[in-house]
């Protein structure tokens, strides 16, 4: 997550309290882990920074932000909600296979209403972060060719 904001978790964590020990335990991760990313020696996987914020009951958007360049990718949203790709697989009943060409916009989906679940939005977000994920893998095609 490169977005992930540790002087933001430093304040909610100062604000409910809690040392970095009772948060690590709130959360469910190591002290170790949180005393790395409130440095920002580390910036934590997706399913992390969920506890994290879970645990400080705060949104995850506090602490990872999105990027501003545009709408999350698929790809984002599943690491947002720290899972693989196989386990995307798993939850909707397709291959990993699958799920990596549909997440890099190489196949559509007649029921993104099956597939949104997994990612944690409605339809219509996951819609949305497919396209984005499209037409970020069109752009990088339209570079390699020289913009032509």
């Amino acid at each position: 997550m490169a977005s992930f904001q540790s002087e933001c978790m430093r304040y909610h964590r100062q604000q409910a309290g809690l040392s970095l020990e009772q948060l690590a335990l709130l959360a469910g991760v190591s002290p170790e882990t949180v005393r790395r990313a409130e440095s920002g020696a580390t910036k934590p996987i997706g399913r992390v920074v969920i506890q994290i914020a879970e645990a400080l009951r705060i949104g995850v958007e506090e602490l990872a932000p999105s990027p501003a360049t545009g709408p999350a990718t698929l790809k984002q949203l599943r690491q947002r909600t720290g899972q693989t790709q196989r386990q995307v697989a798993e939850a909707i009943g397709m291959s990993a296979q699958m799920v990596s060409r549909v997440e890099a916009g190489v196949y559509r989906v007649r029921d993104p209403g099956r597939w949104a679940p997994a990612y944690k939005v409605s339809p219509e977000q996951w819609s949305t972060a497919w396209q984005a994920g499209r037409d970020a893998r069109r752009r990088d095609i339209e570079g390699a060719r020289g913009g032509t």
